[in-house]
């Protein structure tokens, strides 16, 4: 019975979003009992929403907290201190004219780009999110002026708020110049892969709809390492890698590995997520610690 409801299940959900969906045997393995490794500054970071490693400037790992907060990120080192400078602690940089209605996701490439994610939509009732694209700023820059917003809606979200909840966003990563986004589901445990093309000219984003891939949980943050050859992908109770593709957006078929997380009680709310080096991820939780994986402690999947 349990294989021909997950026959009907990915058939429903290939009808009804017209795109593949992708499911990998997931075996009862250890959980991971995640320990903290450092702690940042919660008065200066009141939530870590994100984490991205910068390529330009090892050692840095750029957050920024959600709605409520200032439109600013930050620049951590993976023991959670700010970088010292001769005017003192390096604790932000503010995107002048920015609006922070609900930053939940960053990301960059090498190229010097850098992307904020306004794509926060816990009830999926927003009509518009955003997208924020300015170079990488530099130890000691106070504040970024020159910036591009860009915006846009989910194509295929007709009712707000969307009773589904499935168009909340947490997650955005580039591979090979594009850039990618994952939702966030509260009613089940996939989410969708969409691409978005920034235009040449004025300011809408165009979305196309890829995939879908049963991530078992709500998706919080996904990483990009620094070769281009894996993708984590972080839930708040699972840590998936993949083995990336050499052509093409199938990023989910080919070699996978997973591991069930187990966070500290008080720290629950794991959901931020970068390469620490080729080998290690450091996670994130809003109530400010920082927590390392090694990829060695994930079990390879079918």
């Amino acid at each position: 019975m349990r294989t021909v409801y997950g026959i009907l299940f990915f058939l429903s959900h290939l009808v009804a979003h017209g795109v593949p969906l992708i499911e990998r045997t997931v075996e009862e393995t250890p959980s991971i009992a995640l320990k903290s490794v450092a702690k940042f500054s919660l008065a200066t970071i009141p939530e870590c929403s994100a984490l991205w490693a910068s390529p330009s400037q090892p050692g840095l790992f750029w957050t920024l907290s959600d709605s409520g907060a200032k439109p600013r990120i930050s620049a951590i080192h993976a023991d959670g201190t700010f970088v010292k400078t001769e005017h003192g602690l390096w604790t932000g940089v503010d995107l002048k004219g920015a609006t922070n209605v609900d930053w939940e996701a960053l990301t960059g490439d090498a190229s010097g780009r850098m992307i904020v994610a306004d794509v926060g939509n816990n009830v999926s009732r927003r009509k518009e999110l955003a997208l924020y694209v300015f170079q990488e700023p530099k130890v000691g820059t106070a504040e970024i002026t020159d910036f591009k917003k860009y915006v846009f809606g989910w194509p295929d979200q007709t009712a707000f708020p969307d009773p589904e909840l499935t168009h909340d966003c947490e997650a955005i990563f580039i591979f090979q110049g594009k850039i990618y986004l994952l939702t966030k589901h509260r009613r089940d445990t996939l989410t969708e892969l969409w691409r978005a093309e920034l235009p040449a000219t004025g300011s809408q984003a165009v979305l196309t709809k890829i995939s879908q891939f049963n991530a078992h949980g709500m998706v919080t943050d996904a990483s990009l390492s620094s070769d281009g050859h894996r993708l984590a992908v972080l839930t708040y109770r699972t840590l998936w890698v993949f083995e990336m593709p050499a052509h093409g957006e199938d990023f989910f078929s080919g070699r996978a590995w997973m591991a069930s997380l187990s966070p500290p009680l008080f720290s629950w709310q794991v959901e931020g997520c970068a390469w620490f080096d080729d080998k290690t991820l450091l996670l994130g939780s809003e109530q400010g610690d920082l927590f390392k994986v090694s990829q060695s402690e994930l079990t390879e999947i079918k």
